[in-house]
């Protein structure tokens, strides 16, 4: 009853849009509409219910010397599968474009320095937004371009340090505006750019002045990209702090192989252990809509997608090294080596307050250039080896890998007499094959396999101990889907995922020599045409880490429940 409800909420819905851009087209034929339509609907045992309407319309209007586009973008989520409810219009954008010139009104996205200074993306998955509302102004020509940008900004997160904690319901809600400008200079064979960004908090009487300067060189088989940016913050129009970041990208290629090399710096706002992770009193941390370059290596397996690192765009050092290889045009070698750390080191004084500690010294002087293997600077150390291909005739894909890690997220005490450090160690194997049977069939699996270690490791008194934080001493996680694809237009796939001990199960109160737990899932999928696609899951999805681009949410577990998604484009 509830279903149908909701489909016959969406249609209403979306006949009012059609009808108004019918009317729009009749008016003027020489404009053409498109409307996508987006249904998604969820109903589990532990009560992870939602139902989402999303509609997407827009409109182009084409002369020979400009464009008109436009787009109206709404949402009916009652309740929505993360984030707030909402009813009615969630972006509008109406932009004018000819060959050097472009003006955008309504919802702005716009990336300055590689996301340095400005990044400004839309995540739905994880409910988070950091676009502007405002106006948008860029000269492009052939040899410089100029960007002019004002906008207000809402950004809503989850966050421990408030109360009424919900993962799937903010509870920090920041709103902002700002101005900026950016230029960017081409030569023949380098790019060199300038960006300012003045931003207002509304909350509170902050405000933050941000500069950027960046060059991008190429050469033969290669290129290198340098980005500097400094960031002003006046608190509560007393406190003045400063920060920076520093990020450096190199690529080299042979007609084989290539080199990739990742380098970063981030001090924009250092805090100890205990605020660490505070977005709420940190009022000169990073601003949501940098979303500066991460450097971790953005895993496609379930697994390994779990355990992705969140980025501290506030305190961290950190390298990235790549390989690349390939084999007769057929297989391809990746070796990735990650490397990150705080810029500093903490320790506990004899009153108990924490105080910064140097990582290296050089010349006798402080150094945090480089990421640091103590404990008491979150040290990270990744290696992911992967190796992938076709066979001869090209009919089977297949993908071998392995990945070690080691995090230290959290330092709990630090002292002359005791330490205390939250630790994982984690091996995974990820195995997945690829085979077209003929022209009518395509199958799938997929499987991983992985060993962690999460616990505490203690020192007291010069004894070293390590507290498991489950019963066992390892977490054995398994996973393996299965799917097939007839003649492109049905899907059937089904899911299992193990572990002896789900971390998720101390919180409930469970027995902690019992922690074992499976999800299990079936879907059945059809598209009818290239427009239209319907999606049908029946089970359960275990929850945890979801991160895009350095961003990170959890995100609960779906228990024994229905899953319908339906698409459907309207040209």
């Amino acid at each position: 009853m509830k279903l149908k409800f909701v489909l016959r909420l969406s249609r209403l819905f979306l006949n009012k849009i059609i009808i108004h851009l019918l009317f729009l087209s009749f008016l003027f034929p020489q404009i053409n509409t498109e409307t996508e339509l987006e249904v998604r609907y969820g109903d589990s045992e532990n009560d992870f219910n939602y139902s989402e309407v999303f509609v997407d319309s827009r409109f182009l209007f084409q002369n020979t010397d400009y464009m008109i586009n436009g787009l109206l973008s709404f949402e009916q989520s009652y309740p929505p599968e993360i984030g707030l409810n909402e009813n009615g219009l969630r972006k509008v954008l109406i932009g004018y474009y000819k060959d050097d010139l472009s003006v955008e009104l309504g919802d702005v996205y716009q990336t300055w320095g590689r996301g340095l200074i400005l990044n400004q993306v839309d995540y739905q998955n994880l409910d988070f937004d950091t676009g502007s509302r405002g106006f948008n102004l860029l000269l492009d020509k052939s040899e410089y371009s100029i960007n002019i940008l004002y906008g207000d900004v809402s950004v809503s997160q989850s966050t421990t340090v408030l109360g009424n904690y919900n993962p799937r319901k903010p509870n920090y809600f920041t709103n902002q505006s700002f101005y900026g400008f950016d230029y960017n200079k081409s030569f023949i064979t380098a790019n060199f750019g300038i960006s300012f960004l003045a931003v207002e908090n509304e909350n509170n009487i902050d405000d933050h002045f941000l500069s950027n300067i960046r060059l991008e060189k190429f050469y033969n088989k290669g290129e290198l990209y340098l980005s500097f940016a400094h960031k002003e913050s006046h608190v509560n129009s007393q406190d003045f702090e400063q920060g920076n970041g520093f990020y450096l990208s190199n690529i080299n290629s042979t007609d084989n192989w290539t080199f990739v090399t990742n380098y970063r710096r981030y001090r924009f706002n250092i805090q100890n252990p205990l605020n660490k992770g505070n977005i709420v009193n940190n009022h000169a941390r990073a601003l949501d809509i940098q979303q500066s370059p991460t450097g971790y290596y953005q895993h496609n397996f379930k697994l390994l997608s779990r355990n992705s690192k969140q980025v501290n765009l506030n305190d961290e050092v950190g390298i990235e090294l790549e390989f690349a290889r390939s084999f007769q045009n057929l297989n391809t070698l990746i070796i990735n080596y990650i490397k990150s750390s705080s810029t500093t080191g903490w320790h506990l004084d004899e009153n108990g307050a924490w105080q910064r500690e140097s990582l290296t010294k050089t010349f006798n002087n402080n150094n945090s250039l480089f990421p640091s293997n103590d404990k008491d600077s979150y040290p990270y150390d990744e290696i992911f080896i992967e190796f992938n291909g076709y066979n001869e005739n090209q009919r089977i894909f297949y993908t071998v890998g392995f990945d070690f890690l080691y995090d230290t997220f959290a330092v709990l005490s630090n002292s002359d007499l005791n330490e205390s450090f939250e630790v994982k160690k984690v091996i995974t194997i990820p195995l997945l094959m690829n085979i077209s049977l003929n022209n009518k069939w395509n199958i799938e699996m997929q499987i991983e396999m992985q060993r962690a270690q999460k616990g505490f490791e203690i020192k007291n008194n010069n004894e070293s101990s390590f507290s498991s934080l489950f019963g066992s001493k390892y977490q054995y996680n398994n996973f393996l889907s299965f799917s097939a694809n007839y003649k492109q237009k049905w899907t059937f796939s089904f899911s299992h995922e193990v572990t002896n001990a789900d971390e998720s199960l101390i919180s409930e109160n469970h027995n902690i020599n019992d922690l074992s737990n499976s999800w299990n899932s079936i879907s059945i999928a059809h598209r009818f045409d290239s427009d239209d696609s319907l999606q049908i899951f029946y089970g359960s999805v275990r929850g945890g880490l979801d991160c895009t681009n350095g961003v990170c949410r959890y995100i609960q577990s779906f228990d024994d429940g229905l899953r319908i998604d339906y698409t459907s484009n309207f040209n």
